[in-house]
């Protein structure tokens, strides 16, 4: 008997819901069974959850954790304070669903499985079109490598390529020297309606007496440029002081011991 198409798929290679057919407004597997899209087909078939109103925000959620597992230089700490809000037993139980349902290696926090890896392929090429791609391999490669090991020349290179490769993202982090002060700024363009023309508006911005200081900083932020999202939306919604908070919390769960 042929194996099926979903029987021949192969965790890590390809998407999950690669097997998909499109039928009008459908997709349908090998059986005939039709969802109203391929994170529907996830969501209620591989996983077995109800429909609900909350499954776009869970998904987008998901998508959100399984990147930062992916981000091997991501200690812990950080990952859990940037997620949960540094709750360990939220965390705890979500890194124990995740393996469960065979996303994570078994007995890992900080290891995706070949069938973990296939469903972030498909969450990342199915994501809203809110979602922004983000900057290419090379220029995150060399803003990573830029912190780990900075010499002045190399960091400045890598930052302004990294700034360029960003620009016209809806939420952005830039450099900006006025006068004796240095910043960081976090501009985001308003969308949807009733917006007729979307201008940048400052959101959020941080100033420093010493332009290195503020580099060093800048170059964290960047090397997370996949947060940027989420956290331009937390400062629009919630206000600067609670994002400065936020911030200054995860700098210092980066820094701690892993757990």
């Amino acid at each position: 008997m042929m194996a099926t198409a979903r029987e021949r798929h192969r965790p890590g290679d390809l998407p999950w819901g690669w097997w998909l057919r499109a039928n009008g407004a459908h997709f349908e597997d090998e059986d005939g069974r039709k969802w109203t899209s391929v994170r529907d087909a996830f969501w209620r078939d591989e996983l077995g959850l109800p429909e609900t109103h909350a499954v776009r925000e869970q998904l987008e959620f998901l998508l959100r954790v399984l990147l930062s597992v992916d981000m091997a230089e991501r200690g812990e700490s950080e990952r859990r304070f940037d997620l949960f809000r540094g709750n360990l037993v939220l965390w705890t139980f979500y890194m124990c669903w995740l393996g469960t349902v065979g996303l994570l290696q078994r007995g890992s926090t900080d290891d995706l499985s070949p069938e973990g890896r296939s469903v972030l392929m498909m969450l990342v090429a199915t994501r809203d079109p809110e979602w922004e791609d983000l900057p290419i391999a090379d220029v995150m490669a060399a803003v990573v490598a830029a912190v780990r090991n900075p010499s002045d020349r190399d960091r400045k290179r890598a930052l302004q390529d990294f700034e360029r490769a960003v620009g016209f993202r809806r939420h952005v982090f830039a450099r900006e020297t006025v006068g004796q002060s240095h910043a960081i700024t976090l501009t985001s363009m308003a969308n949807g309606s009733p917006v007729r023309m979307p201008v940048r508006r400052v959101t959020w911005s941080l100033a420093f007496d010493d332009q290195s200081v503020r580099d060093d900083l800048f170059a964290w932020i960047a090397a997370r440029v996949d947060n940027w999202d989420h956290w331009g939306r937390m400062a629009y919604s919630k206000g600067g002081d609670a994002f400065t908070q936020h911030l200054l919390g995860l700098v210092v769960a980066s820094r701690s011991p892993q757990t």
